[in-house]
């Protein structure tokens, strides 16, 4: 009978020390580094239109003929597994051009100058809106834009993925979509 209650007492107290020892799995651990990055800057030059073949699910912009805009899609995008909170990053266009092509005036797009994240959401898109009209008149020229992220409210910024540098091809974006120039 001790031999019994000694077992026992060995077992309880073992299990209680292997229990406490445990560590939370993997799955659940807040792992990996936060870092906000635009995934169209992985694309070097981001062109639009882009190549994809199917006409409405791999466009890369949408056209708004009843406000005469092109919205390009860009967003934010925020690495890591820790909670899902809410951030805000500056948004910047800057003033160089890419080679073979002519910097999209400033008078002829908009651009948040803010965008944020919401929270419980890891990432968010937001547009470059270029004026649709202005793309008809110039149809044989090439316009750029880089657009680049920083100033974040939280985490940090992945400055590899900090700018995405856009390639407008107007010619193959207004025949794309049957837009007479």
């Amino acid at each position: 009978m001790k031999k019994l209650k000694y077992l026992i007492a060995s077992i309880f107290t073992l299990t209680i020390f292997i229990l406490s020892s445990c560590e939370k799995i993997d799955s659940t651990k807040e792992w990996g580094l936060a870092k906000i990055y635009m995934p169209q800057a992985n694309y070097n030059p981001y062109i639009v239109p882009n190549s994809g073949t199917d006409a409405q699910l791999n466009k890369n912009y949408s056209v708004d003929k009843d406000n005469g805009k092109v919205n390009i899609f860009l967003g934010i995008y925020r690495s890591g597994l820790q909670a899902l909170e809410s951030y805000s990053v500056a948004i910047t266009p800057l003033s160089a051009d890419l080679a073979g092509t002519t910097l999209l005036p400033a008078d002829q797009y908009t651009l948040s100058t803010i965008v944020t994240c919401p929270d419980g959401a890891r990432d968010i898109i937001f547009y470059l809106s270029v004026n649709l009209n202005f793309l008809i008149t110039n149809s044989a020229t090439d316009f750029s834009l880089a657009v680049t992220i920083s100033n974040p409210s939280k985490y940090e910024i992945n400055e590899d993925l900090a700018t995405t540098k856009i390639l407008i091809n107007t010619g193959e974006l207004l025949t794309k979509e049957s837009i007479a120039y």
